[in-house]
């Protein structure tokens, strides 16, 4: 009975769509669900329920380069790790 209910659970952990931006995977578009009240994201258009495209995530930890409207911009991977996604 345990065992199956953890089956389940991985069942519905794979099928929602909300993960970080930072695992989130690249050349895809995504809804922010949720993202830290931070000014400089807030100036950058990363809010909740804003549209952004995933270009690219650089290796070893690296930035996360986004695309919001008409700007490619990268944030760090510490922030990446904390804005939510859907898509």
């Amino acid at each position: 009975m345990l065992a199956r209910r953890k089956i389940i659970n991985r069942k519905q952990s794979s099928n929602s769509k909300n993960c970080c931006l930072y695992y989130a995977k690249d050349g895809q578009q995504y809804i922010v669900t949720q993202a830290p009240q931070v000014g400089i994201l807030k100036s950058l258009g990363i809010v909740e329920n804003a549209v952004i495209q995933k270009q690219l995530t650089y290796r070893m930890g690296g930035p996360v380069l986004l695309r919001i409207d008409s700007c490619e911009i990268a944030i760090g991977k510490d922030f990446a790790e904390k804005i939510m996604v859907r898509g």
